[in-house]
């Protein structure tokens, strides 16, 4: 009994050492990641200079009614709420005049985001200033006034493509695609127009030439993005924010195990997080350029919800950042599609545009 005990106790000793061994071993971190390619331009602007100035004042004069909902069908060449349509116009000629006045400067360079608790309240109320902006293109053209449908669906392009162009985080970039996809819709529909004249057509063919090319404005977002992204990190390396908090309103990656405010090394590695963030960042970028047919978009694999939630996955090492990883990357893979399709859509209202012409 007692050599049993003595070899019992030599196997419990050997077992823990073996733990803590494996911990300090599978919890030490790599140095930390060189990102100097990854860093994003900036331009300051003063504020009369910047667009951001007069499209946030835009956003306090919006009208737009709780059952605005019952437009969609209107800008889908069916019949609306007339009523509702003549409202929403109305009164919004203040916010017309705003957005006139932000698109006089060519930039719209928002504010940095900064930490986690960086607020952006303006992306909801810019999609529905691009959504009023269509409305009147829409209804202008059905009334043959030709000039005044040019002009608004001209400013609905250059709204989406300034806001796309200086996106300070990717959300900004999608909010400006969408925005300028509406003005696409609205180009395309204005070029098969029989009634146009052509000097509309010409003058809608220059605004849709001189759209900022969509690859270099996505290499700009990711940029910032992984600048936003690795703040995030050493926000949680210093315990000013919990991986719970992050996760909070994702339904599909789930850190409420990790409701603490600072991680041992094992289950969290700073510099690994991030110099895996930044590889998928850099294969974003490489891939921004290509056709859709020749990129490889594999650099998110091994990031699903599904592999990341499993019991087996949060025991391994650096859980917390895979976490991160997890709610990151997988709703960022489907940009360069996104990107792809707007290139289209853009090659689509030229060549209808030019063909009736």
């Amino acid at each position: 009994m007692k050599k049993f005990l003595i070899s019992l106790a030599i196997l419990l000793f050997l077992g823990i050492g073996g733990v803590v061994v494996m911990f300090v071993v599978a919890g030490k971190d790599i140095p930390p990641p060189h990102t100097t390619d990854l860093i994003p331009e900036r331009t300051e602007l003063p504020p009369e200079q910047n667009g951001y100035t007069y499209f946030l004042s835009a956003t306090n004069s919006l009208y737009w009614p709780t059952d605005a909902s019952r437009l969609t069908c209107y800008l889908k060449e069916t019949p609306g709420d007339v009523r509702l349509l003549q409202e929403i116009l109305s009164r919004n000629t203040n916010l017309m005049d705003a957005i006139g006045k932000g698109l006089e400067c060519k930039r719209c360079v928002t504010p940095e985001v900064t930490g986690f608790d960086t607020r952006i309240p303006y992306i909801g109320p810019w999609i529905n200033m691009g959504h009023v902006l269509a409305f009147k293109t829409r209804h202008d053209r059905l009334a043959g006034k030709y000039s005044e449908a040019t002009s608004t669906c001209i400013s609905l392009l250059q709204f989406g493509d300034m806001v796309q162009k200086d996106a300070g985080l990717v959300i900004n970039y999608l909010v400006g695609i969408s925005v300028m996809e509406q003005g696409l819709t609205q180009a395309q529909d204005l070029a098969c127009d029989k009634g146009v004249p052509l000097e509309e057509l010409k003058r809608l063919a220059n605004a849709l030439a001189e759209l900022a090319p969509l690859d270099r404005c996505l290499i700009r977002a990711m940029k910032s993005e992984h600048k936003a992204f690795a703040n995030l990190i050493d926000q949680i390396g210093a315990g000013k924010v919990n991986v719970s908090e992050v996760t909070a309103a994702s339904e599909t990656v789930d850190g409420s195990v990790f409701k603490c405010k600072h991680y041992p090394g094992y289950f969290f590695l700073k510099n690994k997080t991030k110099s895996d963030y930044a590889n998928f960042v850099r294969s974003v970028i490489q891939n921004a350029p290509l056709c859709y047919a020749d990129m490889k978009r594999d650099a998110g694999k091994g990031y699903s919800a599904k592999e990341i939630n499993s019991l087996n996955q949060l025991t391994r090492p650096n859980a917390v950042g895979r976490i991160l990883l997890a709610l990151c990357i997988p709703a960022l893979e489907n940009l360069l599609e996104k990107k792809c399709k707007t290139e289209c859509s853009v090659a689509a209202a030229r060549l209808l545009v030019a063909c009736n012409a």
